[in-house]
């Protein structure tokens, strides 16, 4: 099929459905877009099993049940371990329980020979950019399934598309502001990433909030009740709509499946009113 593909800021002559947040992460088969499949499958693909893979992340999605297309159960495994007298052993740590498998006798530990035993756990990678480069993959995609050309035409989305595609984020413009997962203390700060922070982290489901501002559109993902960051991407929003599902920004979560779609507004309403309860 061929059409435009927001990933490329072009055609292609090759498109494939994308999921805009992939199933293992608690995605929608209603939440898409068309897209080039060779980039899909590339960096798109890159960035969303660098978040679905995230040691950290493997804790959500185990709790949630988060399977993928693969069907597989995702548990928390770290392979680098030794017990204390220099055993090698992997641990999974399993919302079932941990599960130490010894590697030289190939067997699983009973309750009783873990019992009082120490880990030494080496070798786990937590990639300190995948969360802000996942949040502006969603942010392009999910910016033009909310707004069309309105976001295509007036939102400078090349600059959410190069941190995607960049090794390493040391030439972003000051006028884009990056949040991560994990904001320092000044940035705890703010009254604004604390309601953000709420509103993603208030469900157990993925979300994403679109927020147009005075020259730039913010963009806030939550993965399985957790904040994953938030990019504000230089735009001119004064076309946007601001009424009635878009009055003062969008907002989209993902529950079981279904697509719930609703305003800022209407979405701060219901903090207020939780809050006060």
């Amino acid at each position: 099929m061929d059409g435009y593909c927001i990933y490329l800021d072009g055609l292609s002559s090759d498109l494939s459905e994308e999921h805009i947040i992939p199933l293992s992460l608690g995605g929608s088969d209603k939440f898409t877009i068309l897209a080039d499949r060779k980039f899909n499958k590339g960096p798109a693909s890159k960035v969303d099993a660098g978040v679905a893979n995230d040691f950290l992340m493997m804790f959500d999605r185990d709790k949630k049940n988060a399977l993928g297309h693969s069907g597989t159960k995702p548990e928390p495994t770290a392979k680098n371990v030794t017990l204390e007298d220099g055993t090698p052993v992997q641990a999974v740590f399993a919302a079932s329980g941990l599960r130490i498998y010894n590697l030289k006798e190939r067997r699983l530990l009973t309750p009783s020979e873990a019992s009082g035993r120490t880990l030494k756990v080496e070798g786990i990678t937590v990639r300190l950019d995948v969360d802000i480069k996942f949040v502006a993959k969603v942010a392009l995609s999910a910016g033009f399934y909310a707004y069309g050309e309105l976001f295509r035409s007036h939102v400078r989305h090349s600059e959410a598309r190069q941190i995607v595609i960049c090794d390493k984020l040391e030439d972003i413009r000051p006028d884009v502001r990056l949040h991560t997962r994990f904001p320092s203390e000044e940035e705890l700060q703010s009254e604004t990433l604390q309601i953000l922070k709420l509103a993603t982290e208030r469900v157990d489901c993925s979300c994403v909030l679109l927020l147009p501002g005075t020259g730039c559109l913010g963009v806030a993902v939550g993965i399985l009740g957790r904040f994953m960051g938030m990019i504000n991407i230089p735009a001119d929003t004064s076309a946007f709509p601001n009424s009635a599902d878009y009055e003062k920004g969008h907002c989209i979560y993902l529950q079981g499946g279904e697509v719930k779609r609703l305003s800022v507004r209407r979405l701060f309403d219901q903090l207020a009113e939780s809050l006060e309860e």
